[in-house]
């Protein structure tokens, strides 16, 4: 965009001159904010709006269009954006800001918004601690972008620390939460990940494995076209701050086996008895069956790793057969004569017969061999 129109643009956004319609923000305690646009600028920014204002609705006989998704002070940085386009302004805004501003232009179809606010916040992802970093974990899957939601699965890989007793993972939902258990295998023990899990379904309302299975049967509530229309005439949290959702496993997001697609990601083979006891032996998110299996499963890895171990530190006697145990004696000159079998299978297989001993044949200290 030219200076000349961006400049035109930006004074206009600031006089309100001619404006042709109004945004009322409204807040949860009742009060509200009206901003004067116009049609024409905000049609062009968002093909979501286009359809509010230029299509067959109310919004575009009255012109006034109403949200309560989004906090005033993040639509007036919206409204000051589109009206110039300048990334120079996003580069003066905080973490939270450029989260709720990307969500935002991400729910309302507004992409160059989500790209730039996308592209700042990776520009300054090195200076963020853990807690912004799961924080941008969790707007990359909010956004779908694929790219971003590699690019800081491998920030969160690299840069790891212990997120036990961090309170942003357990905001997360479930099916970010999911993901970042899978992201830090390997990083910490299986039993961590485990004791992880169980802390996360407890903040979350989930006590044990039976009530994971929350949402009813269509036939139950009706057909799955309602519950889908339902869905979608609902208005959606996802661009309010990440600490203000007031259920993260709510009814939309629970679904049934939720418990058992979380603990399928638990390698219970790799638990020290110990450590199966003290954490999901006593768990009631394993059934008594399956704790049974895992036990067993255990049992088992302990047995290979004493007789890899026994192999491993065994010594030279034990791995390499002794003479008096070789079959086959060969003496270079003289003759040898064994009275009686050296092993215990070649005493069994001559105990009853005729010939008690055995001559060997004789060989020539100058024959080949």
């Amino acid at each position: 965009m030219c200076t000349w129109l961006r400049g035109s643009l930006v004074e206009l956004g600031r006089s309100n001159r001619h404006t042709d319609c109004s945004f009322i923000i409204e807040q949860e305690n009742g009060t509200s904010k009206s901003f004067p646009c116009h049609k024409l600028i905000f049609s062009c920014a968002s093909d979501v709006f286009d359809r509010m204002l230029y299509g067959d609705y109310n919004e575009s006989t009255s012109g006034v269009v109403r949200l309560n998704d989004v906090d005033p002070e993040i639509f007036e940085k919206f409204r000051d954006y589109v009206y110039g386009y300048e990334y120079d302004k996003l580069q003066k805004y905080d973490f939270d800001t450029l989260t709720r501003l990307s969500e935002f232009g991400n729910k309302y179809l507004v992409q160059s918004l989500e790209e730039d606010c996308v592209t700042e916040l990776m520009m300054r992802k090195d200076t963020f601690d853990m807690g912004e970093l799961l924080r941008l974990f969790q707007v990359a899957h909010r956004l779908n972008r694929k790219s971003l939601i590699d690019q800081m699965a491998w920030e969160l890989k690299v840069t790891f620390k212990s997120t036990l007793d961090h309170s942003g993972v357990y905001e997360f939902n479930w099916e970010v939460f999911k993901h970042y258990i899978e992201v830090i295998a390997g990083k910490i023990s299986e039993a961590d990940r485990f004791r992880l899990l169980e802390m996360y379904l407890k903040y979350n309302g989930i006590e044990e494995a039976e009530s994971a299975t929350q949402v009813v049967n269509a036939e139950d509530s009706g057909t799955a076209n309602d519950l889908e229309n339902l869905s979608m005439e609902q208005p959606s949290t996802s661009c309010l701050p990440i600490g203000c959702s007031s259920s993260i496993l709510n009814k939309e997001d629970k679904k049934p086996n939720y418990v058992n697609d979380l603990i399928g990601l638990i390698e219970f083979g790799k638990f020290s008895p110990k450590e199966f006891y003290e954490g999901p032996g006593k768990s009631r998110f394993l059934s008594l069956a399956e704790k049974y299996d895992h036990m067993y499963q255990i049992a088992q890895n302990c047995v290979l790793a004493r007789e890899e171990h026994q192999l491993k530190v065994g010594s030279p006697s034990e791995l390499t057969p002794l003479l008096s145990e070789s079959r086959r004696v060969v003496t270079l000159g003289g003759t040898l004569i064994r009275e009686e079998p050296t092993t215990t299978s070649l005493t069994s297989h001559y105990a009853h017969s005729p010939r008690s001993s055995r001559r060997y044949r004789a060989w020539s200290a100058h024959c080949d061999i």
